[in-house]
């Protein structure tokens, strides 16, 4: 929670108290909130980054824009025909198409064999389809994984001076592509 918010709830007496107080405050539907998220979401493109990282920034805008303009959910727990899952297919449907929208042209003919799947593939699915693309054109092209998360990225080049040993850092550098740690 940011700080200024944190410091307007600080004095209530319950968490009850801060949800009713921050849900009247922010869990209003702002149609020009919605409506910017929708564009944000219909300019969404990849531009050159990973695929891994353009897929997170779509979703968190969808979770935004659900949050701010939830889909109708049945309340009354006797439906017996299904639109609440109806419902869910489509939104989903709707999430794979923006994100083959914005996808580079690179991923064409993967974004073809999506589209061209019966039934159309989830996006769960149709994401792990085009990351597997992507991981298999940089392992074609001798470059690293564009998807690698930076987490496990333990070893990087720390100059442009292979062979160097570093004096504090740690790491010795032989050749290009091949550092040793000597921390334990």
């Amino acid at each position: 929670m940011e700080k200024n918010i944190r410091n307007s709830v600080k004095y209530a007496d319950t968490a009850s108290e801060i949800w009713s107080d921050l849900r009247e405050r922010f869990g209003k539907e702002s149609a020009p909130r919605a409506y910017e998220l929708k564009q944000k979401i219909a300019s969404a493109r990849q531009e050159g980054n990973s695929v891994s990282y353009y897929f997170t920034q779509l979703r968190s805008i969808w979770d935004e824009a659900q949050s701010v303009q939830p889909f109708p959910r049945c309340s009354c727990g006797k439906c017996e025909c299904n639109a609440g899952k109806r419902i869910n297919e489509h939104q989903e449907k709707e999430h794979l198409y923006e994100f083959l929208m914005g996808l580079d042209t690179e991923f064409t003919v993967i974004k073809t064999q999506i589209l061209a799947t019966k039934p159309v593939s989830s996006i769960g699915t149709s994401y792990h389809m085009v990351a597997e693309d992507e991981r298999q054109r940089a392992i074609s092209s001798g470059t690293r994984n564009p998807t690698e998360p930076a987490a496990f990225k333990a070893f990087q080049k720390r100059d442009a001076n292979h062979g160097h040993n570093k004096e504090k850092g740690g790491v010795k550098t032989m050749k290009e592509g091949n550092e040793h740690c000597f921390f334990l």
